[in-house]
């Protein structure tokens, strides 16, 4: 293993550590990690990753067709997949965003946070589910 490649390793478990040791929340309010070394800072800040860059291409199409209204079963027909499929990219898109409904995907990927808290209490939801 090269020098650098050490160098990287200890980083990524470092890095891993600090995440299990700090409070989780915290988390986006301070620093994990400040220290200043051999005239090194080194700085450790929690990065939350935006809606937009926890979904896959495919899911990022599937999402903007939501959007626009297409139903599962419309999108199934233009993207040429099943409608399982189509499900099973919704139902993973709700899962890494945290949200129950349509609208409040909707409402992340576009960055209006009270409008998807708003729809995941349970606002009506224009739209089939299918």
């Amino acid at each position: 293993m090269s020098d650098d490649e050490t160098v990287r390793s200890l980083a990524r478990a470092l890095v891993r550590r600090v995440a299990e040791l700090a409070d989780p929340d915290a988390a986006g309010r301070r620093p994990l990690l400040d220290l200043t070394e051999l005239g090194v800072r080194c700085l450790l800040v929690p990065v939350v990753p935006s809606a937009h860059d926890l979904l896959s291409p495919r899911e990022h199409e599937i999402a903007r067709m939501v959007g626009q209204g297409y139903t599962n079963r419309a999108i199934a027909r233009v993207l040429d997949i099943s409608l399982y499929t189509v499900s099973a990219h919704m139902r993973r898109i709700f899962t890494k965003l945290g949200v129950g409904t349509r609208a409040a995907m909707v409402a992340a990927l576009s960055g209006q946070d009270s409008l998807a808290e708003a729809a995941a209490g349970g606002l009506p939801v224009l739209g089939d589910t299918d």
